[in-house]
């Protein structure tokens, strides 16, 4: 029987990391002495290059590049990571929710095809009609857009936020796993959906995974209110505005107008 290797670089090494603090998304700290720069590939196969940094006492940092892992993977606080390192370049990645399940993103990740790079980093074409917004003197925000559109209040619960049952269904929505949600910088993220069939739930369709990461790039709290406008039904995408509260955490007094005279226009009846 063939004796196992003494020798430290040839072992697989094993850890795992908690993502538990708002600043994981920027870095990922560890103990061990890994080259400059890695590979980490996900249960689907798929790999990012992703830079080491070295800080004192043996600990370093993924830094470059790992914000890309982080957003292509909707990770968010409570998910933890294991990690399997080859003593050489390359780390295999497995990520689960709090509950212990492995986290579905990845185990759908193996269905999509190309690169992610080269995903995140092409340019789409954007010919939506932009909206129409008006404050009248009295304060009140006339919304105005030839899309179905819909607004949600950012509560106490900003991991979650519910769609119109009514409008989810008469527009597709019901049937689909996630949307894209772009911001109004023009960056966009992938929020998963989940049909809330519970006791209280009620069959609402909610936006989840994903959500927190677009509050915390585009400085949402709570008392915000978003408008939602979809723009483009076979791709499931959602343009989204922000209307801040006022002093005090008072929302905003918002009026969705839909533009019926024109002739494309998306009808959520």
């Amino acid at each position: 029987m063939a004796r196992k290797s003494t020798n430290p670089a040839l072992r697989v090494r094993s850890f795992f990391k908690p993502l538990v603090h708002d600043d994981f998304s920027r870095h990922l700290n560890f103990n061990g002495r890994p080259p400059c720069k890695c590979t980490l590939r996900s249960p689907s196969g798929e790999s990012w290059t992703v830079g080491l940094e070295g800080r004192k006492e043996g600990k370093f940092f993924f830094r470059k590049g790992w914000r890309h892992f982080v957003e292509d993977h909707l990770l968010e606080i409570g998910n933890f990571l294991v990690f399997e390192y080859d003593g050489h370049t390359k780390f295999d990645v497995k990520i689960y929710n709090p509950t212990g399940c492995e986290k579905e993103e990845s185990a759908a990740a193996k269905k999509t095809t190309g690169n992610q790079a080269r995903i995140r980093n092409r340019k789409k074409s954007m010919s939506y009609e932009p909206a129409d917004v008006k404050q009248t003197s009295d304060g009140l925000i006339v919304f105005r857009s030839k899309y179905t559109c819909f607004e949600g209040d950012v509560s106490k619960n900003p991991y979650r936020m519910t769609v119109p049952k009514e409008l989810a269904v008469a527009v597709g929505l019901i049937k689909k796993e996630r949307v894209r949600l772009i911001d109004p910088n023009g960056k966009s993220w992938k929020v998963k959906l989940r049909l809330d069939n519970t006791k209280y739930g009620s069959g609402h369709l909610r936006m989840t995974e994903g959500l927190i990461a677009c509050w915390r790039a585009n400085n949402v709290s709570t008392g915000d209110t978003v408008v939602f406008e979809l723009v483009n039904k076979k791709r499931s995408e959602m343009k989204i505005h922000f209307f801040r509260a006022e002093a005090g955490g008072k929302r905003p007094r918002l009026v969705l107008e839909l533009d019926a005279s024109d002739p494309d226009v998306e009808n959520s009846s």
